[in-house]
């Protein structure tokens, strides 16, 4: 049954030590009478149709399985007072495993007694592979896991469970599936065989809400009984009438108890029992994605803590012993965990009461089960069903999205017509394909970037940066995010072609694609990535690659996407600055510069007298490749243009290693804004190559603004320039990053 949090929660409290023990026994036994009642149905719902004339074997097996698993759950459960039992999703699966076993057993010749065993034996196996599932998931701390399945698959299956309790209620009614047949037997049906049905539904309908958790059960059971004994009483009927009628059960003593210890091993069709395995392992997995929302429910409706792995091995050990003792499955039941909780129980002792309970009646009054009409269970069943297709089928319309909710309608038709395996392997593989569908519509580009607006770490001259401001759109790069496959790499390869169409001409481009948000590639992806670097080929363009992860490195050199003319780079930073000094060293560009002075990359920004006077206040320095210019920490007393070569700013990190800020090549300066705040050095400045430089000192430049003011007014125009240069170029990447 799909469980429905009651509108009440509690504060928590311990485990119940120094509790009183009346509280707890009188919640335990009304716990346990509503479990007995729950059991005695679905005993009967599982064996019903062909298996009918065992029904009351099948009860007897139900209720041993309800008190072993009520009693496991009991003292192993995160929650105190939680109650366990067999549920209707997972018998809603044994269901259609018991009627499929029966019907291959007797098509293979075996006689009544032996359907009987394999039947049995079937629901034994199915209850120790989901033990075996739900203990190892619990152990392993992977129940998080579960939750993964899609919602619609879920909802379709509990849609589909709604549907299998209903066509086994009707199959308990008039010995025919859900359907025309069932439907054209109602009215040959005496009045006594459906009006209690109705009377139990609709009292447990009208109920709801309206009086206590605690009380709803026994209220509308109870209207049924009165109806059915009532209608027997004034029809002149005996109750062996009734029997013989198959409206009340056979009275079965403790001798015909068949558990699964006991089954004649040579008599039990394992062919069979191993051709229906999927069907257990569907039903595991239902009864671990029930756990978690039970288990989920009911903390939250009580105010407890619960630990979802420990709830995945008390029912483990639950279903383990329950195949070797009785066989239906079973676990933590919200529903009944609430009303336990409800009525009054803080400790364990309620739960062992209401496991107690069932053994009870099982070894004192076994008799008492004949007295219950079966007319008064099929309302029960009717209620169950009801409530999962009005929460799965009509109210989660407004939950859901059309396909969504389609997707659960198209499940459910499969159980219907098909069976549940079939139903879930669709489910998922329906799901699959609108997650990939979907997915692939999520753009597979975080950002879009050129040369004019996104610039690697490296610091170059106000002539060199207007430059690449200018022809920057000769690099077409993008920044890739997510998990690529086809979709979303066709995307990616339709997207840049769309831009390279647009820049056609003469040109050369840079393609640049950075993968470092990205989590993972699929193998196909490889002739998307394929197929660009062809398309660079022909247009003469050269493709960059960046940030590859090493998987995916080794995916593309496999499929020879990585040859020598295709770049790659471990960061995007030293891809682009790769593509801005093959940019910039252009034969066309480098033939319209001439070099004429030694600061020459500065010259533009000077008078030849101001330039010529500043140079006689620099002192020049070389430095040698990783030779230290300044460190942190030291004064600073000068400023330094960069006149060949480049260097590095970097900051020392703790584990002994550093961090590059910036580089800075020809015509650029570094050190400045500590010259004139007069602060230490806030990083260490190294040369890469073989460096060049021109050093002015403060004391130098304070002589220069009493000598020379107009030179020394030149030199601070020039600074100003520079940093407006870099707050141009910061702006713009802020800009192209939004």
């Amino acid at each position: 049954m799909t469980d429905k949090t009651f509108a009440f929660r509690t504060s928590p409290r311990d485990s119940g030590t120094g509790t009183p023990v009346t509280a707890n026994v009188v919640a335990g036994l009304l716990s346990g009478f509503v479990s007995l009642c729950y059991s005695i149905a679905y005993g009967s719902l599982i064996f019903s149709g062909s298996l009918a004339h065992f029904v009351s074997v099948g009860i007897l097996v139900t209720l041993v399985s309800g008190g072993v698993i009520a009693l496991v759950v009991a003292v192993k459960s995160s929650l105190p007072f939680s109650i366990g039992g067999p549920d209707s999703n997972a018998v809603a699966v044994l269901v259609g495993l018991a009627g499929s076993v029966a019907a291959d057993a007797s098509a293979t010749g075996l006689p009544p007694d032996g359907v009987l065993f394999t039947v049995l034996a079937a629901i034994a196996v199915s209850s120790i592979v989901t033990g075996t599932l739900l203990y190892l998931v619990g152990v392993s701390r992977r129940s998080s896991m579960i939750q993964f399945l899609p919602f619609p698959v879920v909802g379709g299956f509990l849609g589909g469970s709604g549907y299998l309790l209903l066509s086994g209620a009707m199959r308990t009614l008039t010995g025919h599936s859900l359907g025309w047949s069932a439907l054209a037997a109602l009215p040959d049906l005496p009045w006594l065989a459906w009006l209690p049905a109705l009377v139990v539904c609709g009292t447990l309908l009208a109920a709801q809400g309206r009086v206590k958790p605690y009380a709803l059960t026994p209220l509308g059971l109870g209207a049924g009984v009165v109806v059915f004994f009532a209608g027997m009483l004034a029809m002149g009927q005996t109750a062996e009438q009734w029997r013989a009628a198959g409206l009340l059960f056979d009275r079965e003593s403790l001798s015909s108890l068949q558990l699964p210890l006991m089954l004649p091993r040579h008599q039990i069709d394992w062919t069979t029992i191993v051709t229906h395995l999927p069907e257990c392992l569907a039903v595991a997995a239902v009864s671990a994605l029930t756990i978690l929302l039970n288990a989920s429910g009911a903390s939250v409706a009580t105010g407890f803590d619960a630990d979802f792995n420990q709830e995945m091995r008390a029912a483990g050990l639950a279903n383990l012993l329950a195949g070797v003792t009785g066989g239906v499955i079973g676990y933590q039941s919200m529903t009944r965990t609430l009303l336990n909780r409800r009525a009054g129980a803080t400790a364990r002792l309620s739960g062992i009461v209401a496991g107690a309970s069932c053994f009870a009646v099982i070894g004192l009054v076994p008799g008492v089960i004949a007295w219950l009409p079966k007319p008064v269970l099929v309302g029960l069943q009717l209620y169950l069903s009801w409530g999962i297709l009005r929460e799965w089928l009509i109210a989660s319309y407004r939950k859901l999205g059309l396909a969504d909710y389609l997707l659960v309608l198209l499940i459910v038709g499969v159980i219907a017509v098909e069976g549940v395996v079939a139903g879930i392997a669709l489910g998922i593989a329906a799901a699959c394909a609108m997650f990939v569908f979907n997915y692939s519509r999520i753009s597979a580009v975080s950002r879009e970037f050129d040369a004019r607006a996104c610039h690697s770490n490296v610091e170059r001259s106000i002539e060199d940066t207007a430059w690449l401001r200018e022809h920057g759109d000769a690099v077409v790069g993008v920044c890739l995010q997510g998990f690529l496959f086809f979709g979303t790499a066709n995307l990616v390869l339709r997207r840049l072609g769309k831009r390279l169409g647009n820049a056609a001409g003469s040109k050369q481009h840079y393609v640049m694609l950075d993968f470092r948000q990205v989590s993972g590639l699929d193998v196909s992806t490889s002739a998307t990535f394929l197929r660009l670097k062809q398309r660079c080929a022909a247009n003469g363009d050269t493709l960059v690659l960046t940030a590859l992860p090493p998987r995916a490195h080794e995916m593309l050199a496999r499929a020879r996407v990585l040859t020598a003319d295709v770049k790659t780079f471990s960061d995007l930073d030293t891809g682009l600055e790769w593509v801005e000094d093959r940019l910039l060293a252009r034969t066309d560009r480098l033939a319209a510069q001439t070099v004429s002075h030694g600061l020459s990359a500065i010259q533009p920004h000077f008078t030849e007298a101001a330039l010529a006077q500043l140079e006689r206040c620099m002192q020049t320095r070389r430095l040698a490749q990783d030779e230290p210019l300044f460190a942190r920490g030291d004064a600073g007393d000068a400023v330094y243009f960069i006149e060949a070569g480049r260097v590095t700013v970097s900051l020392p990190l703790a584990n002994g290693q550093s961090m590059r800020l910036r580089s800075f090549g020809a015509g650029t300066v570094v050190g400045e804004m500590a010259l004139y705040t007069q602060q230490t050095r806030s990083a260490d400045v190294r040369a890469d190559e073989p460096t060049v430089v021109r050093r002015l000192t403060f004391d130098a430049l304070q002589r220069l603004e009493s000598a020379d003011a107009d030179t020394a007014r030149q030199f601070h125009r020039f600074v100003v320039k520079v940093l407006a240069s870099r707050l141009a170029v910061t702006n713009e990447a802020v800009r192209a990053a939004r």
